[in-house]
């Protein structure tokens, strides 16, 4: 891992992301980037007219790099640089983790829209949905009370298809780096719930078992070719999207790294499905794109 990009907004929320990106930086030799956008509003414009505009974004381009300038501060043992950009924010933070070529996004799940609000159309859903690189999404119930931070324990969530496996290459990357574990997780939908209606009532507990059974000895097969990094396996029954967030309740983990897609299709996997119920909880979540395989 050579870079990593933590986007903040002068708010308190962006800054529960700071902790996660600077444990990150911390397993190797990584430089921790951080940015700054001041949103361009044309609205303002128009009100207040162009050369009061322009002040006023002179005014928070300072203010941006003076507060980035504090927060560099308190990073020990990273490698800090700062950028502030003016512009639209999400735009400005996919150019950036472009041109800086990252290796992981950092962000605050909820940003200046407060955690009261909606997550579907803000800064951070939009990264996550467009960005190439993974995104390490914090959501407002994320524990961040631990100085320095720790990701020890990681949960890999599988279906058994090689979109999902997409995300274990990085999981024993970040597992290697961060002397962390790995804890495979399949959630078997039962058949019915599925498939719907269509298969008689006497074969659905046989199916459903034997369907579990498959899902054990796939995982057990990952875990074998991974002994060192791979500690745990789990299969779960019933639907992903509630049986995952609940096993995180439940369960001591530091961090999930999941793919954004799945062979039970999009509304139930990716952003949009279980990603959005999970990055609401206490467990931050890396959203790996079919592109970062």
């Amino acid at each position: 891992m050579r870079r990593i990009l933590l986007p903040l907004d002068g708010s308190p929320l962006s800054e529960t992301a700071t902790p996660f990106a600077q444990a990150l930086a911390a397993g190797g030799e990584c430089e921790l980037h951080l940015l700054s956008v001041w949103d361009v509003l044309p609205e303002e414009t128009e009100a207040v007219g162009a050369d009061n505009a322009l002040a006023l974004r002179d005014h928070g381009l300072r203010y941006f790099r003076a507060y980035l300038s504090n927060i560099s501060e308190k990073l020990e043992g990273c490698s800090v640089s700062c950028e502030v950009r003016c512009g639209h924010p999400a735009l400005e933070i996919m150019l950036a983790a472009a041109e800086l070529d990252v290796d992981f996004i950092v962000m605050a799940s909820h940003g200046r829209r407060g955690v009261s609000e909606r997550r579907r159309g803000s800064v951070a859903d939009k990264v996550l949905r467009a960005s190439t690189a993974p995104v390490l999404a914090v959501g407002p119930r994320a524990l961040t009370d631990t100085s320095p931070m720790v990701l020890r324990r990681l949960l890999v969530p599988l279906d058994g298809s090689a979109e999902s496996e997409s995300s274990l290459d990085l999981a024993l990357d970040l597992a290697g780096s961060l002397r962390a574990e790995i804890a495979l997780l399949n959630v078997v939908p039962h058949l019915f719930d599925h498939y719907g209606p269509g298969f008689p009532q006497d074969y659905l507990p046989d199916i459903d078992r034997r369907r579990q059974d498959a899902a054990t000895a796939y995982l057990r097969g990952l875990q074998s070719q991974h002994p060192e990094a791979i500690k745990e396996t789990h299969v779960l029954s019933g639907l992903p999207q509630v049986e995952i967030p609940a096993f995180l309740e439940r369960s001591p983990y530091d961090l999930v790294v999941m793919a954004s897609r799945s062979r039970y299709g999009t509304h139930l996997w990716t952003v949009g499905g279980v990603a959005d119920v999970m990055i609401e909880g206490r467990v931050p979540v890396v959203i790996v794109p079919p592109t970062a395989e």
